[in-house]
């Protein structure tokens, strides 16, 4: 059992530092403009993305829906940045 507790909290804190990273990157990226947050954007993300994805093995969320969702969060994602570069 106390093992099952330390994991949660490695997931809590992972998932705490993913969104602040993300918001680190963004706010280095705004106030001095280079790509260098590029790579703390993607870190981040990483981190909450996994943390999500604990979060619904957790709330017993079926892998077909998990599923689901990851091929529909790329799929909005790609029609939202493909304006931007194109």
């Amino acid at each position: 059992m106390e093992r099952n507790k330390q994991g949660r909290y490695v997931n809590m804190i992972l998932g705490t530092i993913g969104p602040m990273l993300i918001a680190l990157a963004a706010l280095r990226y705004l106030a001095k403009g280079d790509s260098s947050g590029y790579i703390i954007i993607f870190f981040g993300f990483i981190l909450t993305i996994g943390y999500i994805s604990y979060l619904e093995k957790k709330a017993g969320i079926s892998k077909k829906w998990t599923a689901i969702r990851v091929i529909v969060t790329l799929v909005v994602l790609l029609l939202f940045t493909y304006p931007l570069y194109f």
